[in-house]
């Protein structure tokens, strides 16, 4: 909707020309008669009924017997300044108090005029797709950002096409709840406003398409550009900017108000270990954390539906339980080689048995405080060894151990995460592919008094159980890259990185970023699809 009132005098003159087109097609206006040639009631030309020269052309005659009139009624650079001046671009301010330019402004205002872009996509029409996923008339779990960052329809295709394979297809769902809309149908919503036509003709999504077709953009050569480029493992989130994943129940007062932390729900929570053991248990965390003791670890913790670019990730420096000495005190069974951590609300999945070796933890602090009820007070399992947040439960509750016939059923959770194309058969023994994005910017973000200085722009890289061996970006539209080589990554955490960029121009930037990383046997693994990020320099 704010898109919709945004940009209603920036497009003025395109919403008459459109009018215009529309009245040239209507059925009507055959049957009333046509206007004479020159009436300016509506400030419309007709000939015959249809839209004539607009600027003067002689309507009489053969079309080229009167070229000589082109000088002084068809002056290119005239038309495509006052095009490019009625539809400049307009800007938002987000929620996190950042200025959004979502649209590159361009000389002939082409990507306001021809591409439409203020009327495609998503948040064209909704506010967030937080906002849409509340409103949905059933229960949809939400993901909500920590970083100041844009949740994009990546997210929505890594789950329900990728991650989900069996569940309601993404292209189902919206098309029935678009095309069927009342609302959609009144802002003028059609086929074209969520996508675009490649050049094979096939539909694809306007939001993962448009920077490739936007014009307009500064384009940087990689060797000319100045950029600098560095990174970290230790770099640990503020817990404000950790990101919040509704579990499978809906949200209570007790699991999402982090400034009331009830003292007594840690005293008097028990973890249940059952199963295939010989000694199970139920315990109280205060009674865990007595006979076990605790371990610290920095741990990353990277959402398994978390899409190309987006952040759905975080890193922290986690405090719990060591998870195998639990389990061995339970003495599994032999051959038990798996196990379920669940949380109060029945999510969870199973796991290897060898993940235990990988800093498993029943999580009390994180980043040296209580747990907060919004990531899982009292006790939440982390997971090292690059497993993804599918084997993060919140609340953990109980423990199955488990033995299993087929080893690929040790991953109840599909394996092949993030960053692959959409509606790949699922395959337990598909690694996770490499992904990077910006975490300290919303694409689109307008930086203001920028021209000049020096601009840092930080973000991740990861490949979950794969270590990262470079990054690379690009400043011109992927002809030439900048590399990062990070050799010896450690996969318990993520590659944070940062690129330190001084524009010389104002105007708007296309970065493109893209990760790789390396298989155990030594296969190096490229993303499907590189990160396209947009920002504006004035």
């Amino acid at each position: 909707m704010r898109g919709k009132r945004r940009v209603a005098l920036a497009t003025c003159a395109c919403a008459t020309c459109a009018v215009m087109l529309l009245a040239a097609c209507s059925p009507q206006l055959a049957s009333t008669g046509a206007q004479e040639e020159g009436n300016a009631d509506d400030g419309k030309v007709y000939v015959d009924g249809k839209i004539g020269s607009k600027i003067g052309y002689e309507s009489d005659g053969r079309l080229i017997d009167h070229i000589d009139q082109l000088p002084q009624i068809y002056s290119h650079a005239e038309e495509e300044e006052r095009n490019a001046e009625l539809n400049q671009p307009s800007t938002y301010t987000d929620r996190n108090g950042f200025e959004i330019q979502p649209v590159p402004a361009d000389p002939k205002g082409y990507n306001m005029t021809w591409l439409d872009g203020e009327q495609r996509g998503c948040l064209s029409c909704h506010e967030t797709l937080e906002d849409a996923q509340m409103n949905q008339p059933t229960y949809h779990r939400l993901i909500i950002m920590g970083y100041p960052v844009e949740q994009g329809v990546q997210n929505c295709l890594m789950c329900h096409d990728t991650w989900q394979p069996n569940a309601n297809k993404l292209k189902d769902n919206i098309h029935q709840t678009h095309m069927n809309n009342e609302l959609f149908d009144d802002m003028g919503g059609n086929c074209m406003s969520c996508h675009h036509i490649n050049d094979d003709g096939d539909f694809v999504l306007w939001d993962v398409a448009k920077y490739d077709l936007y014009k307009g953009y500064n384009l940087v050569d990689a060797e000319e550009s100045g950029a600098t480029l560095s990174y970290d493992q230790d770099t640990i989130t503020p817990l404000e900017n950790q990101f919040y994943k509704t579990i499978k129940s809906e949200p209570s007062e007790w699991t999402n108000d982090d400034t009331n932390i009830d003292p007594s729900v840690y005293e008097n929570w028990t973890i249940s270990i059952e199963g295939d053991v010989a000694n199970p248990i139920t315990m109280t965390l205060p009674e865990l954390k007595e006979k076990f003791g605790t371990k610290t670890a920095v741990l990353k913790n990277h959402c398994n539906v978390n899409g190309t670019g987006q952040g759905t990730i975080y890193q922290a420096e986690v405090t719990g339980i060591p998870l195998k000495d639990v389990i061995e005190f339970c003495q599994p069974t032999d051959g038990a080689n798996g196990y379920t951590p669940k949380g109060y609300d029945g999510f969870g999945n199973l796991m290897p048995m060898e993940y235990l070796d990988e800093n498993a933890l029943i999580v009390l602090e994180v980043n040296g405080e209580t747990l907060r009820p919004s990531q899982g007070y009292p006790a939440a399992i982390w997971v090292g060894g690059g497993a993804a947040g599918a084997e993060f439960p919140k609340y953990v509750s109980s423990i199955t151990i488990s033995t299993e016939d087929d080893a690929d059923k040790l991953w109840t959770h599909p394996r092949h995460g993030t960053n692959v194309k959409p509606s790949v058969t699922p395959d337990p023994k598909v690694v996770f592919y490499p992904n990077a994005g910006v975490l300290n910017y919303p694409t689109n973000v307008v930086l203001n008094d920028q021209v000049g200085k020096e601009i840092t722009f930080e973000g991740y890289a990861d490949a979950y159980t794969e270590p990262i061996t470079r990054v690379e970006y690009s400043l011109d539209g992927g002809k030439t890259w900048l590399t990062m080589e990070t050799p010896n990554t450690d996969v318990d955490r993520w590659v944070y990185w940062r690129m330190n960029f001084t524009p010389q121009e104002a105007g708007s930037y296309h970065l493109k970023i893209r990760a790789f990383s390396q298989a155990a046997d030594g296969t190096e693994h490229a993303p499907t699809y590189t990160t396209d990020y947009q920002f504006t320099v004035r």
